[in-house]
């Protein structure tokens, strides 16, 4: 069988050359013209090759994927990590006849052999990265990915991929080894640790946050500084990227999270409820001893006999008042009566004299809190008059 194939390939080559010199080219040309068309026919060979097993592989990948349960090959699939893998088939080819099909011109094979070294270091780091790509989503699956995210990881692994592959390339265009270029690269360190300053401040701060559990993606952050509250939806080697609640977009370095404060509302989101810390003003002008109309206009709110006797002092309506909003938070379904309730009053002012409430709700999201927290104050706003009180509000040109 090799004797045939050489038989045939000699007399493909004789009568292409003939026919070259036939037509008056130079004995060199025509050995130049005959050589490379052989390498060409050969890499339109692998080519088409490459095409009818990317095809298979496709087909065969599709159904074998079809039928399993899991998802790991279906990332695989998706960022192409097999088909670009497969790009390698055209180049091995080439290279393995190249030296036997062009065997008189050095130069070139030297040439050809350059570019295609260079060729599959450049696939080779594609299918590198595809890979780190499937991974990540791979990762991403798992719950721990949300309290551990493994992005900033992955770009300092991608950028490690892209400096062992352009020492490769350069090594490959100067002929030298590798191990030659990396020793030079000590005399640029400083340059590099320049240029790569924010790339390893990031990776520092990653590893910190992710160990400490300092941030994760879903948190609800506040950093006054850089303008940012809301939701943190990446945190990548550089940056993290905080979407707040007007759905601008806050990009924060990534660094600046252990370099510098910042608020983060997950312990709150955790015990499953926020602190509602209020104050309105009461009138002081509105206040006054309770009488007995007064006492028989709000019986109806008292819930408790006993406070009425067992009150050492002499009762005011906004005591009343101060008792019948305490037992009333204590009723409300939406408080978590077991974390304490706190009606209090504070310091008086040229403003009035303001009554403060710190409970803590049962709702985690903000529009269902606010809501609450709402109506709460409406209920009380509207309860005041009951109780002869008034709340302070400045005058204006309509007051009378």
């Amino acid at each position: 069988m090799y004797t045939m194939n050489t038989v045939n390939d000699y007399t493909f080559s004789e009568k292409l050359k003939e026919l070259l010199l036939h037509l008056g080219f130079s004995d060199k040309v025509s050995a130049y013209v005959v050589d490379f068309s052989v390498l060409f026919i050969i890499f339109l060979g692998s080519i088409i090759i490459y095409y009818i097993l990317k095809f298979i592989l496709n087909r065969f990948l599709t159904k074998l994927i079809d039928k399993s349960v899991s998802k790991w090959d279906d990332y695989l699939h998706e960022e192409k990590v097999f088909t670009r893998l497969a790009l390698l088939i055209p180049a091995l080819i080439v290279q393995f006849f190249l030296n036997s099909v062009v065997t008189s011109h050095p130069h070139a094979i030297h040439l050809i052999d350059v570019v295609l070294k260079l060729y599959m270091v450049a696939i080779v780091l594609l299918v590198i990265i595809s890979f780190l790509n499937a991974v990540y989503r791979i990762y991403g699956e798992f719950e721990v990915a949300v309290s551990k995210p493994i992005k900033g990881y992955i770009q300092i692994v991608k950028i490690i991929v892209f400096i062992v592959g352009g020492i490769v390339i350069i090594s490959t265009l100067v002929g030298q080894s590798p191990l030659t270029i990396i020793a030079g690269l000590g005399a640029v360190s400083a340059v590099l640790l320049l240029i790569f300053k924010d790339s390893i401040l990031g990776f520092v701060a990653g590893v910190q946050l992710s160990s400490n559990k300092m941030v994760k993606i879903g948190d609800w952050i506040t950093i006054a500084k850089h303008n940012a509250d809301g939701i943190v939806v990446d945190i990548s080697l550089v940056t993290v990227k905080v979407r707040n609640w007007d759905n601008s977009l806050s990009l924060i370095p990534t660094y600046a999270l252990i370099s510098e404060s910042f608020l983060n509302w997950r312990s709150m989101m955790d015990a499953g409820g926020r602190r509602l810390k209020r104050s309105f003003l009461i009138d002081i002008r509105s206040i006054k001893a309770a009488d007995q109309n007064l006492l028989e206009k709000t019986r109806d709110f008292i819930t408790s006999e006993n406070f009425l006797v067992n009150s050492t002092e002499r009762l005011t309506n906004l005591g009343l008042f101060r008792h019948y909003l305490m037992h009333h938070l204590k009723k409300v379904p939406e408080i978590n009566t077991g974390a304490g309730i706190l009606v209090r009053l504070l310091q008086s002012s040229e403003t009035g004299l303001p009554v403060e409430i710190i409970v803590y709700t049962r709702f985690p999201d903000y529009p269902s809190f606010e809501n609450f927290q709402s109506e709460l104050f409406e209920h009380i706003y509207s309860i005041l008059n009951s109780f002869e009180l008034s709340a302070y509000q400045q005058s204006s040109g309509l007051d009378k």
